[in-house]
């Protein structure tokens, strides 16, 4: 019998300044053993409870899930802020299923390098800037030459 943990303070959120000038975008992917990448929101049964909480900027909004997690599942927490030149700067952080923070990557000018964690979890990172179509010029995630 698989044994389910409850996780929360992941959160997804939009929000822009008052001014238009800065971006933020947080987004909240379960890399399920069984079924792939998926969006916090779109988890029906795996989601516990849904709260509204603060965004970062003036106008948006944001909302903070817990999520009920089995062995194998992993939670994803990607991070961007866009400044007023368009330079893009952002954090992808893992999270197994107790909820402990296994990697973390800088995004900073089109680079991806590794930041913490077990170089056995890189290729999560790979995936989800795949599967979200981040332009990635340089990767330093440590697996490069495995």
């Amino acid at each position: 019998m698989e044994k389910t943990v409850f996780l929360d303070g992941f959160i997804e959120e939009e929000s822009r300044s008052w001014t238009g000038r800065h971006i933020a975008r947080k987004l909240v992917l379960v890399l399920l053993r069984d079924n792939g990448i998926k969006p916090a929101s779109k988890l029906g049964d795996k989601i516990v409870s849904v709260e509204d909480a603060r965004p970062t900027y003036a106008r948006g909004w944001a909302k903070k899930y817990r999520l009920a997690l089995g062995h194998g599942d992993y939670v994803i927490q990607v991070s961007f802020v866009r400044n007023l030149w368009g330079r893009v700067k952002g954090v992808i952080e893992v999270y197994n299923h107790k909820g402990e923070m296994v990697y973390r990557a800088l995004y900073k000018d089109r680079e991806l390098r590794r930041s913490r964690g077990n170089l056995l979890y890189a290729w999560i990172v790979r995936l989800v800037t795949q599967k979200l179509c981040i332009p990635v010029s340089k990767t330093m995630l440590g697996d490069e030459g495995k």
